[in-house]
């Protein structure tokens, strides 16, 4: 037989003060709801974690960039000459530019050759990345000045393809040159017979004009399979701009 309601809660009731008599807790049917947490309490520490791992990311970045960082060698001695059009070439006034620094002689019988075709290719590497002229110059310094005459110096530029717009090959007195090429720590000689001999080394300067490496041209041209592509030269000249 069903029990009524007022005997159903007489019950209840009878059942809750047994329950506490004897210490049994009973559930709180509201307690038991557990409060939502914020969007910062659930994701924060995983965000905190991004954070981290960015700026890890972004500091081994940096350094990588500084390990290769070509340093200051010192401050390029200022030198003046005139190119093949008879204008007047100087380190300060070719300032705000990255230049590569070259003494070679036309009548050079092995390296200069190679090494000013090796130039060229790289010019033309520096044109396609449109520094070539407006923020990167060369300037190829003879050692011969007698016999390098501005005529044969411009056949031996077009010999090259060399732009003028961007490479310029300029003379100047002899000794004096030989003097400033030691300057640059690039020995210069001429035997009793008058044949000249050097080293084959092209000066890197930034656009200050101080010395930010000595290339070896022998690593581009005598390695046979070895050889360094003209596009690592471009690289280390672009990365001073």
């Amino acid at each position: 037989m069903d029990q009524s309601k007022d005997e159903q809660l007489k019950t209840t009731s009878e059942e809750e003060a047994g329950a506490l008599a004897s210490g049994v807790q009973i559930p709180d049917p509201v307690g038991q709801v557990k409060p939502q947490r914020t969007w910062l309490q659930r994701y924060g520490f995983s965000m905190l974690v991004l954070g981290l791992c960015l700026v890890m990311g972004y500091y081994i970045l940096m350094q990588q960039n500084k390990e290769d960082e070509l340093p200051v060698q010192g401050k390029g001695a200022e030198f003046s000459y005139t190119d093949t059009d008879g204008a007047n070439v100087t380190l300060s006034g070719t300032n705000g530019k990255a230049r590569l620094l070259y003494f070679f002689f036309a009548n050079c019988p092995d390296v200069c050759p190679p090494t000013t075709a090796l130039m060229s290719q790289v010019q033309d590497e520096l044109k396609d990345d449109g520094v070539f002229g407006d923020e990167v110059e060369f300037l190829s310094v003879t050692i011969d000045p007698t016999r390098d005459t501005p005529e044969l110096l411009k056949d031996y530029a077009d010999r090259f393809d060399a732009d003028p717009n961007g490479w310029k090959f300029l003379r100047g007195d002899e000794k004096e040159t030989a003097a400033l090429a030691r300057e640059y720590q690039i020995l210069v000689t001429k035997d009793d017979e008058g044949n000249f001999g050097h080293m084959n080394l092209i000066v890197l300067l930034d656009r200050e004009g101080q010395i930010r490496d000595w290339i070896s041209a022998n690593d581009y041209i005598l390695e046979g399979e070895n050889n360094l592509a003209p596009s690592d030269m471009a690289k280390k000249i672009k990365s001073v701009l």
